[in-house]
């Protein structure tokens, strides 16, 4: 058969590919430049990539019938993820189906550290060597510098220094990571010399540059994990990995060119080369650190859920092909089981959970996992519960990501008021608007205690005509109306949101309560509750509670720390003994698997349910 190429323009950017017969519309796309959300991973059952399409083009399937409208159907309207190019094509990407920046949260708990970072850079003019003091030239490194004497220099250090120094004048810069001898440099380079604290999120990927020689932060940047082209949570990802061929390779390729986004975002800020940055220390979760490494993650999919690895690991960054110096060290942090990963240790550190501080706390890191830890005494312990991806807009009808054009607040009172990231119109709803809409329709009586979204005719007299009329009625047993986009189209919460919020909150409540269950601790003890992650960073926390989300504490009680995991980072990459102590925190910690306690089956169903209902 006849080789077949066919042109596709991609709009608005007007960009113009020749391409392949067959060739799959997100690979075209991301040619292009341009990242599609497909949080399901590209099975056709989010709707969350639709595209227009002009040209020629297969026939609709039948998951594009179920998802999309018939005015959608007509207008050209088609999931991106289930095309292939059969022709000369006009393909226009609305801003609502791209994935881009999401904000960045940074934060811990404030707790003082000794600055000791084991990146250094020394400059130093060399002695000559003399017949009466010959030594090898490391030995006359070690004695000029006054450096440890187990420092080493690796076959390739050792073959650029006797060059460097022959064409230097014996004048070097020294790059050291603890007793390694990095690499050497021409003259005196000895101030610029960075490192990077990388969280990789399942989600996003959230890097902080840090100026090794002041200690001082330069720079702070985030992108899109593009491994959500491959699925929106890690199991998805992990069977991608066993049903493709290439999938370890996909996987592996995607995450490290979010990194890349980041180190030229990052670089670009402070105005510095990539190759200043000598270190990377990366916190996430399991799965996440064992395809940033290209480690097969197979044996997480299955019962026991075991790690590969789960110590910490030192690798140089020309072996992941990170793009930093080639020789710089690149730090994974521990992980502590299948699902609570090396994102958690760090969070521990950064909230200071690793210390006894004669109270009890507990510390919520909320994303598609919530990661949980409690410390009460020297009673540290874990667990992590699947609460899916309704928080970060997979499988809610209008959900997306907290972009701007994001609802993020809802108040009722008279009528339903929104505040809209970005000051901008609305294009649907965004994870902390999600927690405030589910309380408010609890609190004003439009949801029982079940989860059932009521009708006009069920609800009370008392409600405002305006809260009424918002209710209308779709295939899923009833939505209610939040706002109207700049096309004049609602935007909805529908019954069948309602439970995947209902399912999202009940399995992060479920790992809080049985935790506490499990360590013997009663609600009332509970001094602090630590909210973490950027989801977490947003939530109101009274709503919070009136969903059920998070035990009812007092507010006071209950602080945002904020993408802990990259601050954990951070923390290691400052400090020796922070470390040593996320090895320590593996080590100790106790790892509790809640869905295998006996108590699992009846603690979710208690959960499920919205006790400050008022119908």
């Amino acid at each position: 058969m006849e080789h077949q190429i066919h042109r596709v323009r991609v709009e608005p950017e007007g960009v113009e590919l020749q391409v392949d017969h067959l060739t799959s519309l997100t690979e075209v796309l991301a040619e292009a430049g341009i990242l599609l959300s497909v949080p399901c991973g590209g099975n056709g059952t989010c709707g969350k990539c639709k595209v227009i399409i002009q040209g020629e083009y297969q026939p609709l399937t039948s998951l594009e019938r179920g998802l999309l409208s018939s005015t959608e159907q007509d207008q050209g309207v088609r999931l991106g993820c289930q095309m292939q190019v059969v022709g000369d094509t006009i393909i226009t990407v609305p801003e609502s189906s791209r994935t881009t920046e999401m904000r960045v949260v940074l934060g811990g708990t404030n707790r003082s550290i000794r600055y000791d970072p084991p990146l250094a850079k020394r400059y130093a003019q060399l002695p000559s060597q003399t017949l009466e003091h010959a030594i090898s030239e490391v030995a006359n490194i070690r004695e000029a510098l006054d450096l440890r004497a187990d420092l080493q220099a690796d076959l390739m250090t050792a073959r650029q220094l006797a060059r460097i120094l022959e064409t230097s004048e014996r004048q070097v810069t020294l790059v050291l990571h603890d007793n390694r001898l990095l690499t050497v440099e021409p003259g005196d380079t000895a101030q610029h010399v960075y490192g990077l604290a990388l969280d990789i999120g399942t989600t996003t990927v959230v890097g902080a540059l840090m100026n090794i020689a002041t200690g001082q932060d330069v720079a702070v940047a985030s992108a899109i994990n593009e491994q959500s082209q491959y699925g929106h949570d890690v199991i998805s990802r992990i069977l991608y990995t066993i049903e493709h061929q290439s999938g370890l390779d996909d996987l592996q390729s995607a995450v490290m060119q979010s990194v890349q986004r980041v180190i030229d975002s990052v670089t670009e800020k402070a105005n510095i080369q990539p190759s200043h940055i000598y270190e990377a220390t990366v916190a996430g979760n399991t799965t996440m650190l064992h395809l940033f490494a290209g480690i097969d993650p197979r044996t997480l999919g299955t019962l026991p859920y075991v790690p590969v690895i789960s110590d910490a690991l030192d690798i140089r960054a020309s072996e992941l092909g990170l793009g930093i110096h080639p020789r710089g060290n690149v730090h994974l942090l521990p992980n502590i089981a299948g699902f609570v990963g090396a994102d958690t240790v760090a969070a521990i550190l950064a909230a200071s959970f690793d210390e006894d501080d004669g109270r009890v706390r507990l510390l919520a890191d909320i994303g598609t996992n919530c990661e949980i830890v409690l410390r009460k005494g020297d009673q540290l312990l874990a667990c992590s519960t699947p609460a899916g991806p309704a928080f970060e807009g997979a499988r809610i009808t209008h959900g997306m990501y907290a972009l701007p054009g994001a609802i993020e607040a809802v108040v009722l009172n008279h009528d339903c008021e929104v505040k809209v990231i970005g000051r901008c119109e609305p294009e649907g709803i965004c994870g902390s608007g999600l927690v405030d809409i589910g309380a408010e329709l609890l609190r004003v009586g439009l949801i029982d205690m079940m989860g059932h979204m009521l009708s006009p005719e069920e609800i009370d007299g008392n409600i405002p005509d305006r809260i009424r009329e918002r209710l209308v009625e779709d295939d899923t047993g009833g939505a209610f109306v939040l706002a109207h986009n700049a096309a004049d189209q609602e935007i909805t919460l529908t019954q069948r949101d309602m439970r995947e919020l209902q399912l999202a909150k009940g399995a992060i409540r479920t790992g809080i309560d049985l935790l506490l269950q499990n360590a013997g601790v009663a609600l009332a003890e509970v001094d602090e509750l630590c909210l973490a992650g950027g989801f977490g960073s947003y939530i109101d926390k009274s709503n919070a509670i009136r969903l059920g989300l998070i035990p009812e504490l007092a507010e006071e009680r209950i602080s945002y720390i904020g993408n802990a995991a990259v601050v954990g980072s951070k923390l290691v990459l400052a400090a020796r003994q922070m470390r040593q102590r996320s090895t320590e925190i593996a080590r100790i910690i106790t790892h509790l698997q809640v869905a295998h306690t006996p108590e699992f089956q009846m603690a979710f169903a208690e959960a499920m349910l919205f006790e400050n209902a008022v119908v």
